[in-house]
């Protein structure tokens, strides 16, 4: 048998294991929606069409969660065609073959091109960054009750 000291302090990873993942879920969230935002700023943006969807697993191996990259077909301002495909995939797919599009490109590298990230991408960081913070109360709730019962 454990001595009590030993089991109060293995008690204690529970509330700590739920306040970092949830504060990990958040600062991955914010940091990506940082970077995104970045990489929008900086971008050209000019009229395009979808040629092509192109589903690609993404995720552990053997995931089934697939994403729809838009293969984009734009003219640059010299008069150069561009296709690529986009560099960010989603489900279900932002706009379907044939659809005329806004796309952003890096001027230094059209091959990096995407559509405008849109509200798809902010629902999708707002729920991780809702979960993070439950997992975050559950973590003080559980602190609170650690604290009261040892």
């Amino acid at each position: 048998m454990l001595p009590v000291a030993v089991t109060s302090a293995v008690a204690w990873f529970f509330p700590a294991g739920f306040l970092l993942i949830g504060s990990g879920m958040i600062a991955r969230a914010v940091k990506a929606k940082r970077r995104r935002a970045r990489w929008e700023a900086d971008a050209a943006s000019t009229s395009g069409e979808v040629t092509d969807l192109r589903w690609q697993s993404v995720g552990q191996a053997g995931d089934s969660n697939l994403l729809a990259f838009p293969v984009l077909r734009f003219s640059l301002p010299d008069g150069r065609t561009v296709e690529t495909q986009s560099s960010w995939g989603t489900n279900p797919p932002a706009a379907k073959p044939g659809a005329q599009v806004t796309v952003l490109y890096d001027p230094a590298d059209p091959t990096s091109a995407s559509l405008p990230a849109g509200g798809s991408a902010s629902v999708v960081n707002g729920v991780i960054i809702g979960l993070g913070a439950i997992l975050i109360a559950v973590g003080l709730a559980a602190a609170a009750f650690l604290a009261v019962v040892l």
